[in-house]
């Protein structure tokens, strides 16, 4: 019993003077200090007590709408026909060939497009006044994304201990 005892008080002897005999330890000049971190009373802004208004909406143009109804026309004279009306230039590439069948009441023009190209193996692009009209072939097409700019770096270790004993 007189050995427990001993144990015990040497262990807390132990800890007790463990960390008072150690110098306490140096701030480095980058560390943040507390009178750094406070700011002073007066650098608060103010609460805003006016918000700026924002502009009244305005009313944005409805877009054109047409009504084309056809029953087995050549996809080339229904393309003419409809950037006739909506006052494009047209380019249709020559080897864009097949027939359409559409009934659309009140459609706008991509609309309209994008029925047509359903039927027919064409595919679009409205390019401020000119209406580009060519197969519907493979292309390549280059799209900007903003990556995080990280490197990652981990490593791992594996063991595996066994012992087979007889």
């Amino acid at each position: 019993m007189a050995i427990k005892i001993t144990a015990v008080c040497l262990a807390t002897a132990m800890l007790l003077t463990a960390c008072g005999g150690l110098p306490p330890a140096k701030v480095q000049d980058a560390h943040i200090h507390s009178e750094d971190a406070i700011a002073s009373p007066g650098s608060i802004p103010p609460p805003v007590q006016i918000a700026p208004s924002l502009p009244k909406p305005r009313a944005t143009a409805r877009a054109e709408t047409y009504s084309v109804v056809v029953n087995n026309v050549r996809v080339q004279e229904l393309l003419f026909a409809l950037a006739r009306d909506a006052k494009l230039n047209v380019d249709i590439h020559p080897g864009v060939t097949g027939s359409v069948t559409l009934n659309a009441i009140d459609q706008t023009l991509p609309q309209l497009l994008t029925r047509i190209s359903r039927q027919v193996d064409m595919r679009y692009e409205v390019d401020g006044p000119n209406l580009i009209v060519m197969r519907d072939t493979p292309f390549l097409r280059n799209y900007r994304i903003d990556y995080l700019n990280m490197t990652r770096i981990s490593t791992s270790q594996l063991g595996i201990s066994s012992q087979v004993a007889t």
